[in-house]
């Protein structure tokens, strides 16, 4: 039986300006073996960060950011 892992998308606005910000929150994003992927668009006025995870929650992924210095808030559907 093929079992296939479904991945959800979870949005945040963050206070990510700059490069060193985005290569200091790699390292706890990267770390972290539920997180498939991520993104952020420093283009955008609320700096989202874009993940895409399994078997992980928005209050993990607010208490990881934290944890490496920065604001972090789910943004509604």
């Amino acid at each position: 039986m093929d079992t296939e892992i479904l991945s959800e998308v979870l949005v945040f606005k963050t206070n990510l300006h700059q490069k060193t910000d985005i290569e200091r929150a790699a390292i706890s994003l990267n770390a972290h073996p539920e997180i498939v992927r991520w993104n952020v668009d420093c283009d955008d006025v609320d700096r989202v960060l874009r993940i895409e995870a399994t078997n992980i929650s928005a209050c993990d992924i607010v208490a990881l950011m934290s944890e490496a210095g920065y604001m972090c808030e789910e943004l509604p559907d």
